[in-house]
């Protein structure tokens, strides 16, 4: 009977497929990745500027029952120069209109003595001279411009008071019954709050309009 040999497959061959399936099998490598950390923001070089077309000012504030119902009394809070009148463009209210609006949720009123409130983080409480004496006043920034909020009290009616910040931002006054739809109506610590929001060309004739006007 013819002897049959039985052919064996080069060794080289297996070790080429050996190695092939150890390095295609083994564990893929592990993508680490690294941010870098930001540098901080110049403020100096965040611009407020409008852009053609927007409002020059905006007037952001609110308004609060200081007495009874009917004494017309008043607490304000609103984002304003140290002169009466003074206001600011739209997109520097706009970076610290969140935290003002917590700060008006976080007012307490107590029975006697004037109202507390939660400061928000980045504002100081600053000495101003005005004309009007103030309660506090609250300074802060995060761009170019400088923002001061003044919390004051004094008379006159609602809507008059009201009034007196649409003209400082140069807008048309409102009517009586569009206080409701016109400002934001909230309910803090049991007194009525309203905010009022309003942007425009600024006054005109670059005028203050008077404080109390009814």
């Amino acid at each position: 009977m013819p002897f049959r040999s039985h052919s064996q497959p080069p060794v080289g061959r297996w070790a080429v497929l050996v190695t092939f399936c150890l390095a295609g099998c083994g564990p893929s490598e592990q993508v680490s990745k690294y941010t870098a950390p930001k540098d901080p923001v110049d403020p100096d070089l965040v611009s407020d500027a409008p852009t053609q077309g927007e409002p020059e000012v905006r007037v952001l504030g609110a308004i609060a029952e200081a007495g009874k119902p009917g004494e017309e009394s008043w607490y304000f809070f609103k984002f304003q120069g140290p002169k009466l009148g003074d206001s600011y463009p739209p997109r520097a209210i706009e970076r610290h209109a969140a935290d003002f609006d917590a700060f008006v949720k976080s007012l307490k009123f107590p029975a006697a003595g004037a109202p507390t409130w939660t400061v928000p983080a980045g504002w100081r409480a600053v000495e101003v001279q005005t004309q009007f004496p103030r309660i506090a006043t609250f300074r802060m920034r995060k761009s170019e411009t400088t923002v001061d909020l003044a919390v004051s009290q004094t008379g006159g009616d609602l809507l008059g008071n009201i009034n007196r910040w649409y003209g400082q931002a140069g807008a048309e006054p409102i009517k009586a019954d569009e206080i409701a739809t016109k400002t934001r109506v909230l309910t803090v610590d049991g007194r009525k709050v309203w905010v009022v929001d309003v942007s425009g060309p600024g006054p005109k004739g670059g005028g203050m309009v008077p404080p109390f006007a009814k």
